[in-house]
């Protein structure tokens, strides 16, 4: 991420509107819904959520991690009840397997990989603009947590953590008092 450049963003409610139809709405393709999700509530890259695949989901009984950076996020378990089956068939992102829906291409077939423009025709015919529901999730996560936590839990270079920290004026040097205050899960 260059510093410098403005970061065009979604407002707040915006950005909270569309997390809340990706999350609650059965007519989207459940591919399409957890990609959206990735980009809205995980500030995850098209580029990266293409590669992912089902060893990136970690599940222990009703429990279920991704493994984006180096530190597994939990997965809020409203999210992966209305998207399930979850892990089984959603996280195969990579192979361009379900039902045909907005923005697929006809050159699509099963196990091959789904490429960025393609994900971001389907999730812009779903009214997301994929890069700006990115910045708008990395901005308000870089307010909530240190630039270190963020590189290592959403796999974002410390680099580019610390210049989304600065952006927001974030040092965020409470956090850690902050996380020790907290009782353990």
């Amino acid at each position: 991420m260059p510093s410098g450049k403005p970061r065009r963003s979604l407002a707040d409610d915006e950005r909270w509107r569309l997390a809340h139809r990706f999350l609650h709405d059965d007519t989207i393709d459940t591919v399409d819904r957890v990609v959206g999700l990735l980009v809205l509530l995980y500030g995850q890259p098209l580029t990266k959520i293409s590669r992912l695949t089902t060893s990136h989901v970690i599940q222990a009984g009703q429990s279920v991690r991704l493994a984006l950076g180096t530190h597994p996020v939990d997965v809020p378990h409203r999210w992966t009840g209305s998207c399930s089956p979850w892990p089984k068939t959603a996280m195969a992102l990579p192979a361009s397997a379900g039902p045909t829906s907005p923005g697929s291409s006809p050159a699509s077939s099963p196990g091959r990989p789904r490429g960025t423009a393609h994900l971001r025709s389907r999730l812009t015919a779903y009214g997301l603009p994929s890069r700006r529901g990115r910045n708008s999730a990395l901005t308000d996560l870089a307010a909530q947590m240190p630039p270190a936590v963020l590189s290592q839990v959403l796999g974002v270079g410390v680099k580019a953590a610390t210049q989304w920290a600065d952006a927001v004026g974030s040092a965020r040097t409470e956090y850690a008092a902050d996380r020790s205050k907290r009782p353990p899960r």
